[in-house]
């Protein structure tokens, strides 16, 4: 053993320099091409040309443009292939709600102590804002649903490492509000990438095109700016990652004794 101990400091020694050099390489090493890619030019010509509004977008946040529209089903089959993997998460578990509400009556809170839950507070709310914000500017800014869902995820996730997942659940962040939400989040994507079928559009159309009989989402209504789908489809992806990773956090900090104690009567009942 001391032989393998002995060997095993230099390998990983080796390990982290190669490591390092590989990264080295990849941030040092290798200059980008000064000229920017056909297509790469074509998005940033396009996205926002109020010229030319044959292939725009009417988003000045290309990246968003990109992900909704000019490869928009790519973006839902991923966004389908999330809400899939938190519903076999959830399978796992296989949880009897009604039978999990009666155990989890009888519990105990296990919370840091006061300085470090009047911070966790202050933090939890600037979270929640934060995330809002970067959900609702995704397509005129950096951000989008997906980014804001994954920012509202570290709420739950620091107010069950402050307090505990009861104290989540008061707040009203429960499992079924999570799949009611989730769902929602979806059914707005799909609504809204089926709805340019109904007037003989194209699937996930975003604008109106010349060889399209749909005339397009509005860029802005009121002084509110739009985008066309663009800001319903951030909204639905916030919904579905949101929610998604919360129902995740709460699985998973379920205390193994609630889960034992469920999984006995499932078992019962089988």
């Amino acid at each position: 053993m001391k032989g393998v101990k002995i060997l095993f400091i230099p390998l990983m020694g080796l390990v982290v320099i190669l490591i390092m050099l590989i990264l080295s390489y990849g941030t040092l090493g290798y200059s980008p091409a000064e000229y920017i890619r056909s297509l790469g030019e074509f998005l940033l010509r396009q996205s926002f040309n109020v010229f030319e509004k044959e292939w725009w977008v009417g988003s000045p946040e290309v990246i968003t443009a990109t992900l909704w529209d000019y490869r928009g089903l790519d973006t839902v089959y991923e966004t389908t292939v999330f809400y899939l993997a938190v519903i076999g998460c959830v399978s796992v578990f296989r949880l009897l709600q009604p039978k999990l509400a009666e155990i989890t009556k009888e519990k105990e809170e296990y919370a840091l102590t006061v300085i470090v839950r009047v911070a966790t507070k202050i933090v939890l709310a600037v979270i929640i804002l934060i995330s809002i914000n970067i959900a609702l500017h995704g397509h005129i800014t950096p951000g989008g649903g997906f980014q804001a869902g994954s920012a509202f995820a570290i709420a739950p996730l620091l107010a069950i490492a402050a307090f505990s997942r009861y104290f989540v659940e008061k707040m009203g962040l429960k499992i079924n509000l999570s799949h009611a939400l989730r769902s929602l989040g979806l059914i707005i994507i799909a609504l809204v990438a089926l709805l340019p079928l109904f007037y003989f559009g194209y699937l996930l159309q975003n604008q109106a095109k010349p060889w399209s009989p749909f005339p397009g989402y509005p860029i802005e209504v009121s002084f509110l700016e739009l985008s066309g789908s663009l800001f319903h489809f951030d909204i639905g992806e916030y919904l579905n990652v949101a929610m998604g990773f919360l129902a995740i956090f709460l699985l998973l900090s379920l205390p193994e004794r609630v889960f034992k104690k469920d999984m006995e009567v499932v078992k019962s009942e089988s």
